[in-house]
């Protein structure tokens, strides 16, 4: 009868040890950043009158 009572000793600290993993993980844990907000259009002109500035900017 010992050996049944050492191992639900064993049993109860591994669950122990389990949830207080679980727990220091997610408070040691940092909220994410927000996303980057959008780039607003660029304003101005194309160089060459067809293509839009973004386009005109990526070509460069």
């Amino acid at each position: 009868m010992g050996m049944g009572r050492f191992r639900n000793r064993i049993i109860g600290a591994a669950v122990l040890a389990i949830a207080g993993g679980a727990v220091a993980f997610f408070v040691s844990r940092r909220p994410q950043p927000p996303a980057p907000a959008a780039e607003p259009p660029r304003l101005g002109y194309s160089r060459n009158g067809s293509a839009s500035t973004a386009i005109a900017e990526s070509t460069r």
